[in-house]
């Protein structure tokens, strides 16, 4: 199976996107959890790029361990930008500018007598 336990992963998704992950279990078809240079939790498959590298570890084991396991195998978090989806930066968005149109009289009030 592609996505076993222990197998390196890199975060394409999310708020986590272009750091390194480690699956420390399988749900089902669609769904892992990992854990190591992320937040441990539940992730989709398809947000997930594996690599070829496979770490021995425990099934669910805990973030201290699969952080020693990352360190002994000289896996370091530098974030890996290039893996990252394009975003719309705001130097990347034009910005159209609208023409500034005369303002129009404004009506007289009526005086009450």
């Amino acid at each position: 199976m592609l996505m076993s336990i222990g197998r390196l992963c890199l975060k394409t998704a999310g708020r986590d996107a272009g750091n390194i992950a480690v699956i420390i279990d399988t749900l089902d078809n669609n769904f892992v959890v990992i854990d190591g240079y992320v937040r441990r939790k539940r992730c989709n498959i398809k947000h997930l790029e594996p690599l070829d590298q496979i770490l021995k570890i425990d099934k669910k084991a805990s973030t201290v361990e699969v952080r020693k396991a990352l360190e002994a195998a000289k896996i370091h978090p530098k974030k890996q930008q290039n893996f990252i989806k394009n975003r719309k930066t705001k130097e990347n968005k034009s910005v159209e500018e609208k023409p500034i149109k005369p303002s129009k009289p404004l009506p007289k009030k009526k005086s009450k007598k």
